[in-house]
């Protein structure tokens, strides 16, 4: 039977929790943004009034996660065959793109295209950074840091509910402006912070 140790745990280098560190933001916005829309569906169709019907609007919602849910098996693919953390940076740098085009759309065949996309980009994040946690916490410390990396998506769901608040006060194409300049921002650290620091996977722990 595998059974970790304390010392083993203890062996986690620093870089291992800082991986679970900079991945959190990512996730936390990642769900922010797919929750954003439903936040501020009324201010959408108040400013595009080519969304004619409840129907249509919900179509918005659903290609977003067909797309997700079809692309998220490739995701995994691709985390497996290629380098994981250029699949993290890569996913969050398009999604990043795919958000302020959001904000800039003004027909709903517009909308409807780029939560499409977003759902292609968003795919590819998921499986490329839990794989990559796992590779930094093989032994004892794998389920903690996969759990603190969801929290993220459950601070990013409650936040979302923030862009109905600023698409009331500005504009809800400021709310998808906003994202995505965090996004380029985390895209630039992500993409600072782990070229520079070339780590090996942790090597499993022996079995008792």
């Amino acid at each position: 039977m595998s059974q970790s140790t304390p010392a083993t745990a203890a062996r986690v280098p620093t870089y291992a929790w800082a991986v679970v560190a900079l991945l959190w933001p990512v996730v936390m916005l990642n769900y922010l943004d797919r929750q954003m829309v439903s936040t501020i569906r009324a201010s959408i169709r108040a400013d595009i009034p080519s969304i004619a019907s409840d129907q249509e609007f919900g179509t918005l919602m659903a290609v977003f996660m067909w797309v997700y849910a079809c692309l998220s098996p490739l995701g995994g693919f691709i985390a497996d065959r290629f380098n994981r953390r250029w699949t993290v940076i890569g996913s969050l740098f398009v999604w990043s793109a795919v958000t302020w085009l959001t904000g800039h759309a003004t027909t709903y065949s517009q909308l409807l295209s780029f939560r499409a996309l977003m759902g292609i980009s968003e795919a590819f994040y998921m499986p490329a950074a839990l794989a990559l946690i796992a590779d930094f916490h093989a032994g004892g410390t794998c389920a903690r840091a996969v759990g603190g990396h969801q929290s993220g998506i459950y601070a990013g769901l409650a936040l979302g509910g923030l862009g109905g608040y600023i698409a009331q006060t500005s504009s809800w194409r400021n709310c998808f402006t906003c994202s995505a300049s965090v996004g380029d921002f985390l895209t630039a650290t992500t993409c600072r912070f782990s070229v520079r620091s070339r780590v090996r996977s942790i090597a499993p722990p022996a079995t008792v």
